[in-house]
């Protein structure tokens, strides 16, 4: 059988990336930092070489109108985006990401225990925000509650938070209400006007981050005492810089989910289905979730996950989680977060 014989039935038995990608560019942004490097490790740098193509990287802290303006304008700079659950239920909503039936690439049953993929997107990481602190700073009195994180007279200090209007959930968990029951509450004017009410308690304390690796940073430097932040930005600082952060998970956290988005018009709308297909398969997903040390949402790459990373996931306080999911979360997100991310500038700002 002659090499070029080999050649066709290569590409016939493993699909047509090599033939029709070879050579070609994809753009793909994420949320920088840590994220990036475990991204191009995991994902970028493999499939590229796979594939034949360039992959070209650019990053955003998830300012929804970079989004809207390139496909208004007809502007595309990205083809795959990396993209928060509000951000994507309110993008696939208005047509800017693309609807992709997910279930002619992947299964969509070994996504379902995270939520599921969705009409546009595919998880990529299960990723738990909470409150975070210095282990070395608070070694005698850490704080253990969202009401110890306002109290700035007993733990002093800068308190770090999400510049993003998902921070009025914790300022709700903050004053009291329990997890199960943010949503519903913050459905109400009057919920609203309990969150921005707690915020205000503590404006003065407030140091406002606006990406992963600053959240982390400020609480290296000791710009704040304490800090709302990933898990996994905790996880890679303390493995990386031998910090000894800690979380205080028995406060509540926020679980949701990150996903890979295709921009709606890109041209190579077929490979960024095949990278995100690539991506969110089990050995490149856990490659990715052992870097950045968040949780696979594909249950089948949980067997090639460092058992070190389960053991830093909060599974024993999964009662206190409040899940960032549910047709009433992503309606009122949808409905709501423009609204509330110009008030919530409006108010810092004053």
């Amino acid at each position: 059988m002659t090499p070029a014989l080999l050649s066709v039935i290569g590409v016939l038995a493993f699909g047509l990336a090599d033939r029709v990608y070879a050579g070609e560019t994809l753009r793909i942004v994420n949320n920088g930092g840590a994220v990036a490097e475990a991204s191009r490790e995991a994902w970028y740098e493999p499939f590229a070489a796979e594939r034949g193509v360039e992959i070209v990287e650019d990053n955003w802290s998830q300012e929804y109108a970079r989004l809207r303006t390139q496909v208004e304008t007809g502007n595309l700079q990205w083809d795959v985006v990396e993209i928060t659950l509000n951000h994507m239920s309110l993008a696939c909503n208005e047509g800017y990401i693309e609807q992709v039936d997910w279930s002619e690439h992947l299964d969509p049953a070994d996504f379902a225990d995270a939520g599921g993929v969705t009409d546009c997107a595919v998880p990529i990481m299960s990723v738990v925000g909470g409150l975070a602190y210095d282990g070395d700073v608070f070694s005698d009195n850490p704080p253990k509650s969202w009401a110890d994180f306002w109290d700035v007279e007993t733990w002093p200090g800068k308190r770090g938070l999400l510049f993003r209007a998902s921070t009025l959930e914790i300022a709700l968990m903050a004053d009291g209400v329990p997890p199960d029951q943010i949503i519903a509450t913050l459905s109400t004017p009057e919920g609203i006007d309990r969150a921005f009410a707690k915020l205000e308690e503590i404006r003065d304390h407030i140091h406002w981050w606006r990406s992963g690796a600053e959240s982390v940073q400020i609480l290296a430097t000791g710009e704040v005492a304490m800090a709302y932040v990933w898990n996994g930005r905790v996880a890679t600082m303390n493995k990386t810089e031998n910090r000894n952060f800690r979380y205080a998970f028995e406060a509540g956290f926020v679980l949701g989910n990150q996903y890979l988005a295709v921009m709606a018009g890109t041209s190579e709308r077929e490979l960024a289905i095949d990278f995100i297909t690539y991506a969110s398969s089990a050995e490149p997903l856990a490659r990715f979730s052992n870097r950045m040390r968040y949780g696979p949402p594909n249950k089948q790459a949980l067997e090639f996950v460092d058992p070190e990373l389960l053991k830093t996931l909060p599974s024993e306080y999964m009662d206190k989680a409040y899940i960032q999911g549910g047709e009433a979360y992503i309606q009122f997100w949808i409905d709501n977060l423009e609204s509330l991310t110009q008030r919530l500038a409006t108010w810092a700002a004053q």
